[in-house]
């Protein structure tokens, strides 16, 4: 790392650029940091030193090869455990916005961030192996931001964009491990969705009850079972209703009954699905009607 690559603290607490911000620290202010929070997203990297950063009131005991994840509102403060030791960091600042307008598509980032607004795991610790390789690229970015060559904006929101991508594989491979038990997660998601299909069933209600990231979830699923939770829940839900209409009861009743919001979204998805309307099947059960 050049000497002139990295910058002089700043005491600013807001961004300056409308994306994203990079720096590469060597020092700590005299007079210290105090307890703050900012509109945007914070990513902190820790190369050296010996420190502790404060999130919500609860204290973490920071070492090389650390990240921690700071979402927007979120109140932080670090505290120098040894102000003889070096104390080397980058910081990165993301803007909300850029994050919604350019990021926000994307799976692996949605995933990312919403792992960091949940707080559920505001430190995450890499191999050294992995580290270094993100340190390299936090390296070359800011060497971008601080050059003037030709493409440079591109060079720094693909480098930016390897950044992310490195940190949400990370999350994902440490969060993507068997569940315990004898049943798999699948198994108990299927479970759950059989014995509550009259009830509004979400990811998010799926993520509190299994207490896992949503988006983890729902890739797991689809990767095991071959088809979305949402394709599942509208299969179970019209398997079901088929096997209530061999009854009287009403065919808004049946859809109602059965989680459908209305009996016309029932009938759209029976018909897409069998080929016939819910009316016309009914019909064919009819003894009158033969096999």
């Amino acid at each position: 790392m050049k000497q002139n690559d990295s910058t002089k603290f700043l005491n600013r607490q807001y961004m300056l650029d409308d994306s994203f911000e990079l720096y590469y620290y060597k020092d700590f202010p005299d007079q210290g940091v105090a307890p703050h929070s900012h509109s945007f997203y914070e990513f902190y990297f820790f190369l050296e030193g010996k420190v502790s950063v404060s999130i919500q009131g609860q204290s973490y005991n920071v070492a090389p090869g650390n990240i921690i994840m700071i979402p927007p509102g979120t109140v932080h403060c670090p505290s120098l455990l040894d102000p003889h030791a070096p104390y080397r960091r980058f910081v990165l600042w993301i803007r909300k916005d850029y994050y919604q307008k350019r990021l926000a598509h994307t799976d692996i980032f949605r995933y990312l961030f919403d792992c960091c607004d949940s707080l559920a795991a505001p430190l995450l610790t890499m191999s050294q192996p992995r580290f270094n390789d993100l340190q390299t690229m936090l390296f070359s970015l800011i060497r971008e931001i601080h050059d003037s060559r030709f493409g440079k904006e591109a060079a720094c929101h693909l480098l930016l964009g390897q950044l992310l991508l490195g940190i949400s594989r990370f999350i994902y491979s440490h969060e993507h491990r068997a569940p315990s038990g004898s049943a798999s997660l699948r198994s108990r998601i299927c479970t759950y969705i059989d014995e509550h299909l009259s009830e509004a069933i979400s990811l998010d209600q799926l993520s509190q009850i299994f207490y896992l990231n949503k988006y983890y979830i729902s890739h797991t699923f689809k990767e095991t079972m071959g088809i979305s939770i949402h394709q599942y829940i509208l299969r179970k839900r019209l398997e079901a209703c088929k096997n209530a209409m061999v009854t009287d009861t009403a065919l808004e009743t049946v859809a109602t009954s059965h989680g459908f919001a209305s009996y016309s979204s029932f009938f759209r998805y029976f018909k897409k699905e069998y080929g016939i309307s819910p009316q016309e099947y009914r019909k064919r059960l009819s003894p009158d009607n033969g096999p």
